[in-house]
């Protein structure tokens, strides 16, 4: 009696179809988070607005599904709320908030500086170096202009933890959601942004002598700007 071929599995065509679907729409929901999550950190949404699922599906050409899945991942990151029975609404951040991000940071740098001692390479080290001049030039101006300098700050402190070439610890500073404007605005002033000045050029050449007191001192140059969210 013959023996029956075996044949190979092939998916089906509504198979595959629901396959594809479901990638397209991952992409769709990364892509929509992605966008929002952008927004929301460069405050191009202000704290207490109200997104709109059906606007931002228009916007997007999607189906609220996509939408409403990317809003859950906001939610989860703490950039929005849901108030039930309203909607949807950028996260107001609050002065703890802020200082609760500053003590934890404070330590993720530091921790970074520790590692950026023994891992940094010398275009790490002239990448900081342009940074810190960039600045330099930007408080020199008047008026100055504060946007501009929160931007360079973050590339500064963020490119220190990328130094660092751990890979947890960079995730976990992404994951702080460092919305910067909110502090410098309040904060910087001429006098403000002279020291904070001197403080950079200090880390950047206390990692280029290999100090380890630096790591100490990058706790310590976060942590100083506490007091100013009570101002």
């Amino acid at each position: 009696m013959p023996v029956p071929k075996k044949t190979k599995d092939v998916p089906s065509a509504t198979s595959a179809t629901m396959t594809k679907a479901t990638k397209s729409s991952d992409a769709t929901v990364a892509d929509i988070h992605a966008t929002l999550r952008r927004r929301v950190l460069n405050e191009e949404y202000f704290p207490g607005q109200k997104l709109s699922e059906n606007v931002l599906s228009r916007e997007f050409g999607c189906s609220r599904t996509p939408v409403r899945e990317a809003l859950k991942r906001l939610e989860a990151e703490r950039l929005i709320e849901v108030r039930p029975q309203s909607g949807t609404y950028v996260r107001a951040v609050t002065d703890k908030d802020y200082t609760d991000l500053l003590e934890v940071r404070a330590y993720i740098e530091g921790c970074a500086f520790r590692l950026a001692l023994h891992r940094s390479r010398e275009e790490d080290l002239r990448g900081l170096e342009s940074l810190v001049e960039a600045m330099d030039e930007t408080t020199t101006a008047k008026p100055i202009d504060m946007q501009l300098y929160a931007d360079l700050h973050y590339r500064f402190h963020s490119s220190l933890v990328r130094m660092a070439g751990n890979d947890l610890l960079m995730a976990m500073f992404a994951g702080l959601n460092l919305r910067s404007s909110y502090m410098f605005l309040r904060s910087m002033s001429a006098e403000n942004a002279a020291r904070t000045q001197e403080e950079h050029h200090r880390i950047v050449r206390q990692l280029r002598e290999h100090d380890a007191k630096g790591e100490k001192f990058v706790i310590e140059h976060l942590w100083r700007k506490k007091p100013y969210l009570s101002q």
